[in-house]
This record gives C-alpha cells, structure tokens and sequence, in this order.
C-alpha cells in the first residue's frame, strides 16, 4: 500500500471521531505508525501533512502503550512531523523517551521548553541523546539535579559551556559518581592551550560571503544542479533551507546543532547549515562535502573553528560515510589537526586565482 492512499485505504474516519468500539483506535494507531516507519522518506508535504492530522486524532483516543509504540516507531524519522514528536516530547515518559533521546525534529528550544516544563526523568532522556548543543545543556546543568549532571558529563557527544563546566566541577566536589564520570570525559575542546584560549572563547563563525562573490565568477552554472550528482541527487535541500532559516533566526544554529545534523545522518539540514554560515550557497557546499579534496574543505571547516570532534562526526556522514574508511578518516583528521588558521586563510583567499574542485 502506498502513502498516497492515507486519505482512502488506511483511514476509517469514524475510528478517528471516536464512534468505533474500543480498541479499534489503538489498532489504527499502531498500523499508521508502522506504515509510515516504512514509507516515510516517499512521502512528499500533503502525505506528511495527512499523517500528521491522523497521528493527533488517534493520540487523543489511544492508550499510553499505543502512543508509547507509535513514538518509538517514529522517532529515528528525519522527516516525521514536528507537531506530534512534539506531542509525544510533552507526554509521559514511557512516550516521550524515545523521541526526547533520538528524534532530529527536536529542535533545542523544544529541548529547552521540555526541560523546563516536565519532569526530571525527562530531562534524563534528553541527556541521553547523541549530541547536544551547550544552550540545552545549559539550562539542563541549571535545574540542579545530581542524576542529570551524571548524565551530561558520561555524554561526550553534549557540548558543555566554560560556566556550565565550572558549575559541574562544584557540584562533583560532594558527588563522587559526577567527579567520576568528569574524570572520564573528553575534554580537550574545553581545555583550550594557553596561546589559543582567547581566541578559542571569542572566535564566531567567519562570514565568507564576501569571498564567494570573487568567487562566484568562475564557478560554472551545471555545478548548481545537483540533480545528477550520482550521491547528492537523493538529497531534499529545501525543507532544510527553511529549517535553517528558523534555526538561525532563533539563534540556535552552532556546533552543537551542526553535530546533531552529523550524528543523526542529516546530511542536507548539515550542508544547509554551513551554507547559512559562510555565505556560499548550499548546492556549491554539498559538492565540497562530497569531493575528496581535503585541503579545500578542511579549510573551511577551519575558518568556522569547527572542532575536531564535529568534522569526525560530519565524515561520517552523507556521502563520506558511503566511500570513507576508518583509516582515511583518520588521516583526515590529522591533517585537520594539523592544519592551522593562517594556512586556511591562505588556501580561501587563492580559491578566487585558482578555482574550487567541485566534480
């Protein structure tokens, strides 16, 4: 059965208005939520909007292990609908679990609003997705409790601000658990070197608009269709330009959500993100972060002070993850860590003379 045929075949509208016997909308439910596990990424903006009016109808007549099924079914979706993963991030925990610890839709104000109006077993799932951005962990150090600080520190994947950190280091004083799992923590993004901890603390993304108007020029117009990209060509780009636009008005767009577009293999909301940030246009930073010139695009990266944990997680992701080895990403890394700010610079301010790699 196709996704179209929500609005006919799947849907029995009596179910949703509440007129059939018990347990007819439980077992609807449950056979949305499965069907749409499976059709998810063919559904286009009608479909998903069909399946997100059933999704609501239903959540307003079934049982919590229903809601709890269908959350769980749904919550890996990169394209679920927001509305009811927001729904489900609000409910009881048993619900709200797999989506608050694994769902992309999550943005980190839903992440901040979650914190503050639910309980602590809540804000313990939150700790427990791959990555976090240091706003959320902010205000989740805020609340105080030891079983969330615990939590946030054995995450290595949650970004932790300087005064969040200090905050931690207090508290692990009279809680041997949370100094423990300090202890065991990666730290080297917080521990800058003496000489670079200024710029470490005050450095912002690089507006590099400027330079893709010399560049622009030389760039040749069939590298804007990405239609025929053997690996970009599955890519949806413009419900995340429109992500990003709302991210970045909200003031939300950083590492941190970069990482989270990364580590959950969203490769066109991470693309658009760096786009939004440099100025170039997403179509030529997708070419970039699929071509296997490293120095080109290792620079950028560089120029954006992207830390050395954020360009491992975007090789493993999108294209890269498909043609990369562990070993080449390893090299990669080195030659990231390797690589310095004014070599950067250096190799940016050439591509006017000489061009970018972009095939």
């Amino acid at each position: 059965m196709q996704a179209a045929n929500v609005k006919t075949e799947l849907v029995d509208w009596k179910v949703l208005n509440g007129q059939s016997e018990h347990g007819k909308s439980d077992e609807l439910m449950r056979h949305v939520a499965s069907l749409f596990s499976l059709t998810a990424s063919h559904c286009d903006e009608e479909q998903l909007a069909t399946y997100d009016t059933v999704f609501q109808r239903l959540a307003d007549l079934v049982c919590e292990d229903t809601r709890s099924f269908a959350a769980q079914k749904i919550c890996h979706l990169e394209n679920a609908p927001h509305s009811i993963i927001r729904r489900f991030a609000f409910d009881v925990i048993k619900v709200a679990d797999p989506v608050l610890r694994h769902s992309p839709v999550l943005t980190d104000h839903d992440l901040i609003e979650v914190s503050n109006e639910t309980s602590d077993d809540h804000m313990v799932s939150i700790c427990m997705r791959k990555s976090l951005s240091s706003v959320v962990t902010d205000v989740l150090v805020k609340a105080g409790r030891s079983v969330i600080m615990i939590k946030l520190a054995a995450n290595n994947g949650a970004e932790i601000s300087e005064g969040s950190m200090q905050a931690l280091d207090q508290a692990a004083a009279n809680d041997s658990f949370l100094a423990h799992e300090l202890a065991n923590r990666i730290v080297e993004r917080h521990k800058p070197s003496p000489v670079n901890s200024h710029q470490a603390s005050s450095r912002k993304f690089m507006d590099l608009s400027g330079v893709w108007k010399s560049l622009e020029p030389t760039v040749e117009e069939r590298f804007y269709n990405l239609s025929r990209h053997s690996y970009l060509a599955r890519y949806r780009f413009d419900p995340s330009l429109a992500k990003i636009e709302k991210l970045h008005e909200q003031g939300f767009l950083g590492n941190g959500v970069l990482r989270q577009f990364a580590c959950n293999d969203q490769f066109a909301d991470l693309v658009c993100g760096i786009a939004k940030l440099t100025g170039f246009p997403h179509q030529i930073i997708a070419r970039m972060m699929s071509s296997l010139e490293w120095d080109q695009v290792l620079s950028l990266f560089k120029l954006q002070s992207f830390s050395e944990e954020l360009v491992r997680d975007i090789l493993e992701c999108g294209p890269w993850m498909l043609c990369l080895s562990a070993n080449q990403c390893s090299a990669v890394l080195k030659r990231y860590r390797q690589m310095s700010t004014e070599e950067a610079l250096s190799i940016v301010n050439d591509w006017p003379n000489s061009g970018l790699i972009l095939d």
